[in-house]
């Protein structure tokens, strides 16, 4: 037993792959932290509630999932690949100086570091064919032919770049002593028995042979190189590094290339491949400076973030501001933002009698009113919520079918919308087809190609412009509303959404102003959140300066002026001439996905999502409601606030799980999101119940929600697969929202 014991240890201490993981885990943990990574995205610990892992299960290139989207997958993890072997041959060779005299070093040190990637590709492949087969129902030959490429993929790239290496590497060796093979027995060298005792030798620090693939994968012993000058070595090693750093300078520089030209769409490249594109790109760049800097690296990194900081802040260099786009961004123009200028705007419309905006607002009601064709027609408020490209589809496809149920008299009715980010997007489409058809521009609204049109994929462009363009240098420009933006991801998020929607929604907020005061279509109000200072931004074509105005609350509480009308504040900035793409934007933006928006005032102010200060739009509807309640009371016979929600407040078959240590430690943080949307709905519910007791007209709510149970998982994404589409489709039949669309229409038939 004792000689096993002896073999197996020797054989291990002289396993250059095995070495190669304990180096790993010694001396190169950004390798291994990038590769956990991808581990935890493919598993779906990471990402999965957004889908991340069906991105990479299911890539899509020029709208579809092909052979191609697969292999421009694989090509680009064998660009990750390519960056973690000289990352690692870089920062390892180092340690293992017989490469310097085999032929083809740096081929048998990949050959040799393969086992991670190995392994992660066999995990991606098993997970892959999985969720093809049960998700897709692809066949086995689709699946065969996918794999086949995606490993196709992987291999072009690598043999791309030790083409670049094989004769760089072979300049700088020693001639006289390269060999593969010193003519012993590599297994016989190993396995032998030692003296001392077997654990003394684990940690001993003589001069080792070790055991590699070579030719053919052919396993190899490693000549001895005590003999040989540490200088010689040294200097090989450094020749080595210099040019392992050329070649992922270069590597960048072509990345780089291709991101001047976002409007060619062959180089939409699968928003899986954008973010295998991101990580390598950053990997090659440490790995640049860890070359030159050594250990330098990270203080002179902390410096470079440092100085990018302050020049963000006093010069216009490192800005990567984006813009609200038709916006005046003139200088001169620019309001300041401060509490004086916001009491300022708000005490403008203190008297609702002299108010022109609460005025302007009751001729619309009245139009609203006149073109039901009713004495005391219900008001319906539509809360749509947000949740991405599952919310737009969502939100389209339930008024969609509602409308079509009622045979038209639910858009007729409908006063206003709001709500945040996604649903968003849905309702405007909606309400967009509902004017083209009164204007007699399409036949019909209910045809199932705009729900297709409107569910293709968002991310692609997305993903791509912000690996690429937005990481370095924004050089391009675009013009819009007479002034002129640089290209970043903001404005590939917008193109791609008109592109898919055959550019129908393509108009500025004034556009919409006069439809909507003649009651064509519905008001539409969209609340970016301010991030500077929580306060909502109020956008309509509609002034709202009749909702800033603070309340009469007695001098108990003191006065917030938590809205902002965008109309009053930017008057002098051109602000009916703002894109409304924009405008949808500024309520869906993520946190490093869609940017924030920046707006034109003096310090300068950014807008977050809606869903920050109020998801479903609950807010802005109660407020609606306290303005306006004498109106309403005398002209309507009720208002039914319509809730397109994404997720269900209490989802079915919810259970609770016993806190772990870890998670003690984290929960507080964790929960600070996880609990985000459902705090939110605890608040509404009292701000509903306390407002609707003080209201002098009835009111309903009407709930659709499309997950109802905790599995009905749909990623919270700007890309959605062919089976979450389904789910949304079928969502509207489920058992509880029939039993809602009884309601609604008892609510609506009731006089």
């Amino acid at each position: 037993m004792e000689v096993f014991r002896v073999n197996i240890i020797d054989f291990f201490r002289s396993f250059f792959p095995f070495q190669l993981i304990v180096a790993h885990l010694k001396h190169n943990l950004l390798g291994i932290v990038t590769w956990l990574l991808f581990f935890l995205i493919i598993s779906g610990r990471l990402g999965g509630r957004f889908g991340l892992p069906i991105l990479f299960f299911s890539p899509e290139y020029l709208g579809k999932v092909s052979y191609w989207s697969f292999g421009l997958l694989g090509f680009g993890f064998g660009g990750l690949t390519m960056a973690f072997n000289t990352y690692s041959y870089s920062k390892l060779g180092k340690r293992f100086p017989f490469l310097i005299f085999v032929k083809r070093p740096f081929l048998r040190f990949c050959k040799n570091n393969a086992i991670i990637p190995v392994v992660f590709f066999s995990f991606y492949l098993i997970n892959m064919i999985n969720y093809q087969w049960t998700e897709e129902y692809a066949s086995a030959w689709k699946v065969f032919f996918y794999s086949l490429s995606f490993i196709g993929g992987i291999v072009l790239f690598v043999a791309f770049s030790l083409s670049y290496f094989f004769p760089i590497f072979n300049r700088f060796r020693l001639i006289n002593l390269v060999t593969d093979d010193d003519g012993s027995y590599p297994f016989q060298a190993v396995y032998r028995k030692q003296e001392g005792k077997w654990y003394s030798r684990i940690f001993a620090k003589t001069d080792r042979r070790y055991l590699y693939f070579g030719r053919g994968f052919k396993m190899y012993l490693s000549r001895p190189i005590d003999h040989i000058d540490d200088t010689i070595v040294q200097k090989v090693l450094a020749r080595n590094r210099i040019n392992t750093s050329l070649f992922e300078l270069l590597t960048v520089l072509l990345f780089i290339g291709i991101s001047l030209f976002p409007d060619y769409s062959i180089f939409e490249l699968p928003a899986s491949m954008s973010i295998v594109l991101l990580v390598t790109l950053i990997f090659m760049l440490y790995s640049v400076l860890q070359t030159w800097f050594r250990k330098w690296t990270p203080f002179l990194f902390g410096c470079v973030i440092l100085a990018m900081n302050y020049l963000s802040t006093n010069t216009q260099y490192f800005s990567y501001r984006n813009y609200a786009y038709g916006l005046n961004y003139d200088s001169s123009k620019k309001p300041a933002y401060s509490l004086p200028m916001i009491e300022q705007c708000a005490q403008q419309e203190t008297d609702k009698s002299t108010s022109e905006s609460y005025r302007n607002y009751i001729r619309l009601l009245e139009n609203w009113k006149e073109q039901t064709g009713e004495a005391r027609p219900k008001l319906i408020i539509v809360n749509s919520s947000g949740g991405g490209l599952r919310s737009t589809l969502w939100t389209f496809g339930v008024l969609q079918k509602l409308d079509q149920e009622f045979n038209g008299k639910l858009k007729k009715n409908i006063h206003l919308y709001t709500g945040a980010s996604g649903g968003m997007i849905g309702a405007n489409y909606f309400r967009e087809l509902c004017l083209r058809a009164e204007k007699g521009e399409i036949q019909s609204i209910y045809s199932k190609e705009y729900s297709e049109k409107l569910g293709k994929d968002m991310l692609n462009k997305l993903a791509f412009s912000a690996s690429t363009r937005d990481l370095f240098l924004r050089i391009q420009n675009f013009e819009y509303g007479g002034y002129e933006y640089p290209k970043d991801r903001g404005q590939a998020f917008e193109d791609q959404l008109h592109a898919n929607t055959d550019y129908v929604m393509d108009h500025t907020l004034g556009y919409y102003a006069e439809y909507e005061q003649k009651a064509q279509i519905p008001l539409m109000i969209v609340t970016p959140t301010i991030v500077n200072d929580g306060r909502r931004l109020l956008i309509s074509s509609q002034s709202l300066g009749f909702l800033t105005a603070p309340s009469n609350t007695g001098h108990f509480l003191s006065k917030t002026y938590e809205n902002i009308d965008y109309q009053t504040f930017f008057k002098d900035l051109d602000p009916q001439n703002i894109r409304f793409s924009t405008v949808l934007r500024s309520s869906a933006t993520f946190p490093f996905v869609t940017p924030m928006v920046t707006l034109p005032t003096t310090p300068e102010v950014q807008l977050m999502d809606a869903g920050i200060r109020d998801n479903y739009g609950g807010k802005i509807t109660m407020e609606i409601l306290f303005h306006l309640q004498e109106w309403i009371k005398e002209n309507t016979s009720g208002v039914i606030i319509l809730q397109l929600r994404d997720t269900k407040k209490i989802l079915d078959n919810t259970t609770y799980r016993q806190v772990s240590l870890i998670n003690k430690l984290m929960l507080p943080f964790a929960n600070m999101y996880s609990n985000f949307p459902k705090t939110q709905d605890f608040d509404q519910d009292q701000l509903f119940k306390l407002g609707v007791a003080e209201l002098t007209f009835p009111v309903d709510v009407v709930n659709f929600n499309l997950r109802e149970k905790v599995n009905d998982q749909i990623s919270l994404s700007w890309h959605l697969s062919t089976q979450e589409k389904n789910k949304i489709k079928q969502a509207f039949y489920s058992e509880l929202n029939q039993q809602a669309f009884q309601q609604l229409k008892a609510l609506i038939e009731k006089k």
